[in-house]
């Protein structure tokens, strides 16, 4: 897949939108009337820039987008193929670990065990998540065996995943953003059919890949594709949506999930037991933590553009304890307000990023809080 591919444009475009969004041009009226003793201490001082700040957003906006720039880059490491391949090798071993056992324990022993596995299918999804920020220009041998190892088992592939999440993080809360869920934080009614959602999630992704392999040799099925598998809100017409490389793209890396699928369902066929309880249950759990996840993570209102402001008022932390690294939010994923405004930082560096954040910035939301439910925030 060359760079011109559409996949490969969005990781680069979101850190441009953040930038642009964080550092907008600056007319020379503009830089003449900020040019004042006043602003040059302000920006002197981080101190003093939020001590002198008054309150309009005017003024907020421009100390967070100084401390966007400001971060220290040792905080700013991304992810590395060869690092995702070792935490995707740690979470097969126990996963191994936790099949054995239930292989052992009597049936009331396996319940708290078959939680465990989903809240480890969970995490390769974060690893998966990783993935989709690093701005790849080919699939070499070891990303096609970290998506074998990460997202054939949860049914995606890279391309799909990157597809909808780069739209979510460079849209967020807009239009054309795939996650957004309207009256989500707001309506508990609504709340609770998006969460239930997640049951269908793993065998709605699974009948993506026979119609996204279809798709990639029939293009009228590519409007349908795109718009309800890759979840495309862009507005596009039917004919740019066939001629869309980036759509075709992930229509043609369906195949590899296809060709796992083929074992997965002899092995059903052949063990239907052991299959429905270690893999079935668990998986269609990890569906439920997945969207739980999702509504924790934002305050669903519409917005209208990309500051650092927005971000902090609209993302949200959430489960940064034992319960989110065993199963509602592991890998850091918890820590989910500096993922957004620093989406290529690999997740093992979360925790000290927003640490730095919450050191350096007064406005940036605490945890505990506000990220349980409707009505919460």
């Amino acid at each position: 897949m060359n760079a011109a591919v559409g996949p490969l444009h969005l990781a680069d475009d979101l850190e441009r939108a953040l930038d642009d969004a964080a550092e907008p041009p600056v007319s020379p009226s503009a830089a003449v009337a900020t040019a004042s003793p006043s602003a040059a201490v302000a920006t002197a001082s981080p101190s003093a820039a939020v001590a002198t700040a008054s309150p309009s957003t005017a003024v907020a906006e421009t100390t967070v987008r100084w401390r966007r720039r400001e971060v220290p880059r040792e905080l700013l490491g991304p992810p590395t193929i060869a690092g995702l391949l070792r935490q995707a090798l740690v979470e097969w071993a126990l996963l191994g670990l936790l099949w054995t056992a239930m292989a052992f324990a009597p049936w009331w022993g396996d319940l708290p065990l078959l939680v465990l596995v989903a809240g480890r299918l969970h995490a390769l999804g974060v690893i998966l998540h990783d993935a989709t920020h690093m701005p790849l220009r080919t699939k070499t041998a070891a990303t096609r065996l970290l998506e074998a190892l990460v997202a054939y088992p949860i049914a995606t592939t890279l391309e799909a995943m990157r597809y909808h999440h780069l739209r979510h993080h460079r849209d967020s809360g807009m239009a054309a953003d795939p996650y957004f869920k309207p009256g989500a934080s707001s309506d508990r009614r609504i709340w609770l059919v998006q969460w239930l959602r997640g049951l269908l999630l793993l065998p709605f992704w699974s009948v993506r890949a026979p119609f996204g392999l279809i798709a990639s040799l029939i293009p009228s099925w590519r409007p349908a594709y795109a718009r309800v598998f890759l979840q495309d809100r862009s507005g596009a017409s039917a004919d740019a949506l066939r001629n869309s490389r980036e759509v075709i793209a992930c229509a043609r890396a369906e195949f590899g999930q296809v060709l796992f699928q083929i074992p997965l369902v002899t092995a059903f066929v052949l063990w239907p037991a052991a299959m429905a309880w270690s893999y079935a249950l668990p998986a269609t759990l990890t569906g439920l933590l997945a969207s739980y996840r999702v509504l924790c993570e934002h305050f669903y209102e519409p917005t209208s553009e990309r500051s650092v402001a927005t971000l902090l008022r609209t993302t949200r932390d959430h489960h940064l304890g034992l319960a989110g690294a065993l199963v509602l939010a592991p890998r850091n994923i918890g820590c989910h307000i500096v993922h957004h405004i620093h989406p290529q930082v690999a997740q093992q560096h979360l925790p000290a990023l927003r640490r730095w954040y919450r050191a350096n910035h007064p406005q940036y939301p605490h945890y505990p809080g506000n990220a349980n439910g409707p009505g919460s925030a």
